[in-house]
């Protein structure tokens, strides 16, 4: 069980922008976080094995064993607050909220379903025949016993009525924030042709194809840097990339945030991308891809530039186009910012979902949505 006193004292710690927003407005008395013991985890991976790493990475976290005793850990965790809660808030669909969900009052979070990697991004999609259908069968029911659905994105939400059957008035996109408060930006400076990206898992966010189009940046800006915070080292050396590794500190990261002109990362698969209000949050234009949410976050022409998924030549023209004009930076960037913050924070969120969190705790335990 997490100490409350965690994210109240590091709100920009994972989830925790979410959470504080949560408790500000209600009351946040505790946060379960079931995890597999150290057995349980090997069980799982010989359940799972195959001789592809990063598949058996997938399989194993999507696997109905990992579920199964994930959801019976909620149950012992959930119990010690029985009574003492109005509602549960569950984060994704990795398990369900106890053994009997249909006992607990509980709304969900999250910015994926299986049916999107499996359309979009199969890596994320491992499970074949029984498997696959055993996992869908149990993403439904966790669909179908909450009272209502909060997907970060519309892109979500079609997925959640289009492919599962859920109820449209019961899903309501809510967006998502950034764990960063907004920066003054009145003496910022966009002529310094930094462009940063933020992301661990490379070649998912864009990486490669990044690292293409940076090579023709550079032949038309050659003073041009580009940082890369998330792999733990080169994947290759272009000139004017500059590598940063996984950036721990917090502060370290404000001040990259901070000292960069725009922000670029042009996923493949991206179900949401908080790390773009971040950045929106320090006065920084974004570069994304067409795909997912992406749109849905970035104003395109108004507070950044998408370029088509997976193309090289698109994305180089994007990032001269923001680089190459430090004004036209500035002015996306002063926009981006105000965009944030009036509509994009973690307080937002949870307003827009306050009238549907209300509903839910009139609901009676039990009744069928």
């Amino acid at each position: 069980m997490e100490k409350v006193a965690d994210f109240r004292n590091n709100p920009s710690s994972k989830s925790g922008g979410l959470y504080a927003a949560l408790d500000r407005r209600y009351e946040v008395i505790g946060i379960a976080r079931p995890k597999l013991s150290r057995m349980e985890q090997l069980v799982g991976r010989a359940l799972t094995f195959v001789p592809d790493r990063e598949r058996w990475r997938f399989r194993n976290v999507l696997s109905m064993y990992g579920f199964t005793q994930r959801t019976k850990h909620a149950e012992r965790l959930l119990s010690e607050y029985d009574g003492k809660y109005d509602l549960i808030m569950q984060l994704h669909t990795l398990l369900s909220p106890g053994t009997d969900p249909t006992k607990r009052r509980f709304v969900l979070h999250t910015d994926n379903t299986y049916m999107l990697s499996d359309r979009l991004y199969p890596m994320w999609a491992p499970l074949k025949g029984q498997q696959r259908e055993a996992w869908l069968k149990h993403e439904r029911a966790v669909y179908e016993n909450a009272a209502f659905l909060f997907p970060r994105s519309e892109y979500a939400r079609r997925s959640m009525i289009e492919d599962y059957g859920c109820d449209p008035a019961r899903v309501i996109a809510v967006g998502g924030g950034g764990n960063f408060g907004l920066t003054p930006i009145d003496n910022k400076r966009y002529d310094g042709q930094i462009a940063l990206f933020v992301g661990f898992d490379f070649t998912r966010k864009g990486g490669q194809v990044l690292l293409k189009a940076w090579e023709q940046v550079h032949k038309t800006l050659p003073d041009a840097q580009l940082w890369i915070v998330g792999p733990k080292r080169p994947v290759r050396e272009v000139a004017g990339v500059h590598w940063l590794g996984l950036i721990r500190d917090r502060q370290e990261l404000v001040r990259r945030y901070k000292e960069a002109t725009i922000f670029v990362m042009p996923s493949l698969f991206e179900p949401w991308g908080h790390v773009f209000f971040e950045a929106m949050s320090f006065g920084l234009p974004c570069i994304g891809s067409t795909c997912c949410a992406m749109p849905e976050i970035i104003d395109n022409g108004i507070t950044g530039l998408l370029a088509e998924t997976g193309q090289v030549e698109p994305l180089v023209e994007a990032l001269i186009a923001l680089l190459g004009n430090p004004q036209r930076a500035a002015d996306m960037g002063k926009t981006a910012q105000a965009a944030v913050s009036q509509g994009g924070t973690w307080d937002d969120v949870v307003a827009r979902m306050a009238p549907y969190i209300e509903q839910a705790v009139e609901i009676p335990v039990g009744v069928e949505h």
